[in-house]
C-alpha cells in the first residue's frame, strides 16, 4: 500500500464536548497480472477477493462502541470515473484521546487486501470535502434498508394482533460491478456511501428472537379443529415467513456483528437516480427482494438522512425508516399489540452478520475485459494530492457552510 504512513487526522467537536477524529484513504483496484494465468480463473480470483475482504473486516472489528468505517464511491460525470474512499471515524473524550484512538486503529485499517491500492489522504481540508462533497437537496438522497413487512395476524397470539418481519441482505459474494458501472454513467455527481459500525449482539436479543420464532412457528402450523364445524384452523400464511426470518436471525445475530447504513445521494435538484438505488438494493438482496429504497418523508427525515451521509452517522429516520408499520404501533408502549415489538424491529433493522457485512462492504476491484471504472491513485511523490472524486474533479465552489448542522450524531 502506497503512502500509508503519511496523512492527517481531521478533528471535530462532538455535541457533548468530546471529539470525533477522521482519517481517510483513497482506494483503487490493484493492477491485474498481465499475461495468461489459466490456473487462476476469474471465479477463483473473485472468491479470493471476498475471502480477503472478510478477513480484513474481521480484523477491523473492535469493541470500541464509537468506531465507524465509511466506504464511499463518488461518481464524476466529466471523467466517467469513480473516486473510491474509506473514511474512518473514531471518538475520544478530548482531542488527545481522539488522536490516540484513530492512531491505534490505523495499523489494522492499513492492512488492505492485496487487490486494493490505498493512499492515505494527507490534508484535513480534503477529508472534509470527502465527508461533504455536496449537500443533497430535497429529493436528492435516499437510504437502502432492510425491508420491514407488517401484517395483521389471522390467528391472534394472546393480545397481539399484528406481526412484523425484518428481511435480511441475502446476497452471497455480491458483485458490485453493475452498481459501479451505473454510478460511473450518472450525469451528475453522485455518491454511494456504506457505513459500518462494529457492535456486539444486544443483551437478550437471541432469547427474544428465539421466543418469537417459536410463536410464529406455532401460528404457521394448522390449529386445533374448530369444535363446531370440525375443520382444522389453517396456519397463518405470514407467520411461516416470519418464523423463517426470526429463526435465522436467532442463529445469525450472535457475538461480533455490525450495524450498517447505505446512502445514495445526487447533487442538484434533478430527479433522483432511481436505477442506481434499485441496483444497490438488488445487489444486497437479490433472492428475496429484502432491500428497499427509503426516501425522506419530511424535513426532519431529510435532515437525518443528510446527517447520516455528511456526518458518518446511522441514525433512524423518524418517519421513513418505519416503512409500512403504522404510526400507532411504533412507540415502545405499543409492544403488547404486536408479536414483533418495536424494540426488536429497530434492533434488527440495521444489524448485519459477517455474511451481510461482506456483501455490503465491497472494496473496489476490476475484472478482466471490463472498462476501467475507478480514478487512478495520485502520484506517489505527492501523497497529499488526493482527488475528491474522479480524475476531472476540482475543489471549486465547495464551502463548509451548509452541512455542519448535520455533523456527527450520537
Amino acid at each position: 500500500m502506497a503512502g500509508a504512513g503519511a496523512g492527517s487526522v481531521l478533528l471535530r467537536a462532538a455535541p457533548g464536548g468530546e471529539t470525533w477524529a477522521y482519517a481517510a484513504f483513497s482506494l483503487s483496484p490493484a493492477a491485474l497480472p498481465g499475461g495468461l494465468h489459466p490456473e487462476f480463473s476469474e471465479a477463483r480470483r473473485a472468491a479470493d477477493r471476498v475471502a480477503a475482504e472478510r478477513t480484513w473486516l474481521a480484523a477491523l472489528w473492535t469493541d470500541r462502541t464509537t468506531a465507524r468505517w465509511d466506504l464511499r464511491f463518488i461518481g464524476d460525470p466529466e471523467s466517467g470515473r469513480i473516486g473510491a474512499f474509506l473514511v474512518a471515524q473514531v471518538y475520544g473524550a478530548d482531542r488527545a484521546a481522539a488522536l490516540r484512538a484513530v492512531r491505534e486503529a490505523l495499523p489494522v485499517l492499513e492492512r488492505f487486501p492485496a487487490h486494493v491500492t490505498a493512499t492515505r489522504v494527507g490534508d484535513t481540508d480534503r477529508i472534509a470535502r470527502l465527508l461533504a462533497p455536496f449537500v443533497p437537496g430535497w429529493g436528492g438522497i435516499a437510504e437502502i434498508r432492510k425491508r420491514l413487512t407488517c401484517r395483521t395476524l389471522t390467528r391472534p397470539w394472546g393480545a397481539e394482533r399484528v406481526a412484523t418481519a425484518v428481511s435480511r441482505f441475502d446476497a452471497a459474494a455480491a458483485s458490485w460491478t453493475p452498481v459501479w458501472t451505473q454510478l460511473a454513467a450518472e450525469p451528475r455527481r453522485t455518491v454511494v456511501s456504506v457505513c459500518l459500525e462494529p457492535c456486539s449482539a444486544p443483551a437478550g436479543l437471541v432469547e427474544g428472537l428465539t421466543m418469537r420464532a417459536q410463536a410464529f412457528g406455532t401460528l404457521a402450523a394448522p390449529g386445533t379443529p374448530d369444535p363446531l364445524y370440525g375443520l382444522p384452523v389453517p396456519g397463518d400464511p405470514f407467520a411461516r415467513e416470519a418464523h423463517r426470518l426470526y429463526d435465522a436471525a436467532a442463529r445469525r445475530y450472535t457475538g461480533r456483528l455490525h450495524r450498517v447504513r447505505v446512502s445514495v445521494a445526487v447533487e442538484g435538484e434533478a430527479p433522483f437516480p432511481e436505477v442506481l438505488a434499485g441496483l444497490v438494493g438488488h445487489t444486497l438482496a437479490p433472492r428475496s427482494a429484502g432491500a428497499v429504497v427509503v426516501r425522506p418523508r419530511g424535513q426532519e427525515d431529510h435532515r437525518v438522512a443528510c446527517g447520516n451521509l455528511l456526518g458518518v452517522n446511522r441514525d433512524w429516520q423518524p418517519d421513513a425508516s418505519w416503512q409500512e408499520v403504522p404510526p400507532f404501533l411504533r412507540p415502545p408502549a405499543a409492544g403488547q399489540l404486536w408479536l414483533s415489538d418495536p424494540g426488536t424491529v429497530t434492533a434488527l433493522a440495521d444489524l448485519v452478520d459477517a455474511d451481510e457485512a461482506a456483501a455490503v462492504f465491497r472494496l473496489p476491484h476490476e475484472e478482466p475485459g471490463e472498462p476501467e471504472l475507478f480514478a487512478p491513485q495520485p502520484r506517489a511523490a505527492d501523497p497529499s494530492r488526493v482527488p475528491t472524486g474522479g480524475a476531472g474533479w476540482t475543489d471549486a465552489g465547495w464551502t463548509d457552510a451548509g452541512w455542519t448542522d448535520f455533523g456527527p450524531g450520537d
